[in-house]
C-alpha cells in the first residue's frame, strides 16, 4: 500500500469519517495509514484493519457507557481479583459464572462471607462480564435499593422514580444485611424477587449466613422463607470465608511499626 497522501487529502478523508461517525478512523487515519504501509497491507486489509480498530472503539464506549447507566463500579474485573491472597474463592468456579450462563438460564448468584472478602469485588465482576455479553446490568447497595423502592411506592403509578431495577437481565444488590429493614421494606424487596423471579438474574453479596435472614426482614420468618424459597430455587452459593482485604492494609502497617523501645520516626 502507497503512502499516506498529503494534508489536503487526510482531512478530506477524516471529515467523511466524521459524518460516518466512523470517529477512531477520523483521528487516527494518519497512524493507520502508516501502519498500513509499514506492513505493506492491502487496501482490503487496511480498510478490515480500520473497521477492527473502530469497532474495538465503539465496544469500549458502549461498555462505558452501560457501567455508568447501570452504576456497576469500573476497574472490578476477574482478572484484577487477587486471588493467591484469597485462596478460598474458586477461581475455576467464578470463570465459569463470568460466561454469563447463568444469566442466559436466569439463574441467581449468592455470595457469602465476613466483611472484606472480595464478595463486592466478584460481585461488580461478574457484572462487568455480563455488560461484555450484552446483557443489561444495574448495581445498587442493599440500602439504596430499598430507598428506591420506598420512593417508587410513594409515588403515583403514572409517575415511577426509578425503573431500573425491574427492567435489567441481572440485577446486583451489594451488602444485604448491614442492618435490618421494617416490615414494609421487607414487602417491598419480596415483591421485587417475585418480579425476577425466572424471568432475569440477581446476584446479592451479605456477610450473614441464609439462616440470619429473618433478622434482615422484619424479624418475619414467614416471609424471610419465600424470599428465600424464590433466591435459592436456581442459585450458585459461593461462600468465602477468608482474611479481609482491607485488614490486610492494618496489617501491613501494624508490622512497620517502632518496636517496644524504639523511638517512632517523623
Amino acid at each position: 500500500m502507497r503512502a499516506p497522501g498529503g494534508r489536503g487529502e487526510l482531512e478530506a478523508v477524516a471529515a467523511r469519517c466524521r459524518a460516518l461517525r466512523l470517529h477512531f478512523a477520523a483521528e487516527h487515519l494518519p497512524e493507520l495509514l502508516e501502519e498500513a504501509a509499514r506492513e505493506d497491507l492491502t487496501p482490503l486489509g487496511f480498510f478490515d484493519r480500520m473497521l477492527e480498530r473502530e469497532m474495538e472503539r465503539h465496544e469500549e464506549r458502549r461498555v462505558a457507557m452501560a457501567l455508568r447507566r447501570g452504576g456497576v463500579p469500573p476497574g472490578k474485573t476477574l482478572d484484577g481479583f487477587d486471588w493467591t491472597f484469597q485462596p478460598q474463592a474458586d477461581r475455576k468456579r467464578l470463570e465459569l459464572l463470568g460466561t454469563c450462563e447463568f444469566v442466559r438460564r436466569t439463574e441467581n448468584v449468592l455470595f457469602l462471607g465476613p466483611p472484606g472478602v472480595g464478595k463486592s469485588h466478584l460481585a461488580a465482576a461478574l457484572g462487568m462480564r455480563a455488560i461484555k455479553n450484552g446483557f443489561r446490568t444495574v448495581h445498587y447497595t442493599f440500602d439504596d435499593l430499598i430507598r428506591l423502592l420506598r420512593a417508587d411506592d410513594a409515588a403515583p403509578p403514572a409517575r415511577p422514580h426509578a425503573r431500573r431495577y425491574r427492567n435489567s437481565a441481572l440485577l446486583i444488590i451489594d451488602e444485604v444485611g448491614f442492618r435490618p429493614l421494617d416490615r414494609t421494606e421487607a414487602n417491598l424487596f419480596f415483591r421485587l424477587v417475585c418480579a425476577h423471579y425466572e424471568r432475569s438474574s440477581l446476584i446479592l453479596t451479605s456477610n450473614k449466613h441464609v439462616r440470619a435472614w429473618p433478622e434482615i426482614f422484619g424479624g418475619d420468618e414467614a416471609l424471610t422463607t419465600a424470599i428465600l424459597d424464590r433466591l435459592l430455587h436456581h442459585v450458585h452459593v459461593v461462600s468465602i470465608q477468608g482474611r479481609s482485604y482491607r485488614l490486610r492494609a492494618l496489617d501491613d502497617l501494624l508490622r512497620r511499626a517502632p518496636g517496644e523501645g524504639e523511638a517512632p520516626s517523623g
